[in-house]
């Protein structure tokens, strides 16, 4: 995050995840000053899940340098989430970490962020002109995608020094919003609060993608209390079933490591793709939605405008 001693520094966390809160606010304190930074649990000024921000935080953010959401993700709060990112952007450089851990401060955190930063540009020269990729693996995995020109790559490069930048921590991605996706998808990890209540589940979750848009009754999976949830979810707004990201994953450490079923860092390691909001802000793509979930897809071979990038998750370039 850049934080230089003087600046003013807010944190966001909750009691599942204090110790990870109190750890940032003791690292921030050693750069910037006791006086100087403010940790917020939400549990202490509202009732979870949070359906609006709190006032004392949205008052706290127009003052910040720095910002950090480090807080469990609950069913309904990516709304809220949403608000406090869109606000940290105005005024802050912004560190959101929803469903953080000390296995995560422990693993994708300690990562080498040169090198996070050198692989994630080497993909994004790759990408950001591309045209047509394709994806499929082992597991059933077989999709095309097709993208708009005049829509923005993101290089999440784990570099957030200048105000309004702000990135997913752990770190390492660059996205897009595709265009038009068609065919099968098949995962064992999806985003949103589905990470935090099933983690990596064993049984495959596969469903059908026509024109972007995923077919309810291609929906599959033997995990029944998966499958409801998903299928509730997807019917929060229209465009909850619209592909809405194309992700490669660029932190070379966590590429070499086995998933743990945390997206937050597991979307860093392996190319995904999610439904929902776009990240207008960021992409140019022209809708936006109330919901945003990250589907994990495992040993991709991948091609960009016909050439072979990407072989059993590795990069071949």
């Amino acid at each position: 995050m850049g934080l230089r001693p003087g600046e003013r520094v807010v944190i966001v966390t909750d009691r599942p995840e204090i110790e990870v809160g109190t750890a940032l606010k003791k690292s921030a304190e050693k750069i910037t000053g006791a006086s100087n930074v403010k940790l917020f649990v939400l549990e202490d000024l509202t009732t979870r899940p949070i359906t609006s921000l709190p006032v004392a935080i949205a008052d706290a953010v127009p003052d910040a340098n720095v910002t950090f959401w480090a807080a469990q993700s609950l069913p309904g709060e990516l709304v809220v989430r949403r608000q406090f990112t869109t606000l940290a952007k105005k005024y802050a450089r912004h560190g959101h970490m929803p469903n953080v851990t000390p296995v995560l401060m422990e693993q994708g955190m300690n990562s080498d962020y040169d090198r996070v930063y050198e692989l994630t540009h080497k993909i994004f020269d790759l990408v950001r002109t591309a045209r047509n990729i394709s994806v499929s693996n082992r597991f059933g995995v077989k999709i095309e995608a097709a993208f708009d020109p005049s829509w923005r790559w993101v290089a999440a490069d784990g570099r957030y020094h200048d105000k309004g930048r702000w990135g997913n921590l752990p770190e390492g991605e660059t996205y897009t919003a595709p265009k038009v996706v068609n065919g099968k998808l098949v995962t064992h990890l999806l985003g949103d609060w589905f990470s935090e209540k099933y983690g990596n589940f064993p049984e495959a979750l596969s469903l059908q993608i026509d024109s972007s848009v995923i077919d309810l009754r291609s929906v599959n999976c033997d995990n029944e209390g998966l499958k409801k949830d998903l299928l509730k979810y997807f019917t929060t707004d229209p465009n909850s079933i619209r592909a809405s990201e194309f992700a490669l994953p660029t932190n070379p450490e966590l590429m070499m490591m086995p998933t743990i079923g945390n997206l937050l860092q597991d979307e860093k390691s392996r190319v995904h793709i999610a439904f929902g909001d776009p990240y207008q802000d960021d992409t140019g793509a022209p809708w936006r939605c109330p919901t945003h979930i990250d589907m994990l897809l495992e040993e991709c071979d991948l091609e960009v405008d016909g050439r072979a990038i990407m072989k059993k998750g590795n990069y071949v370039v």
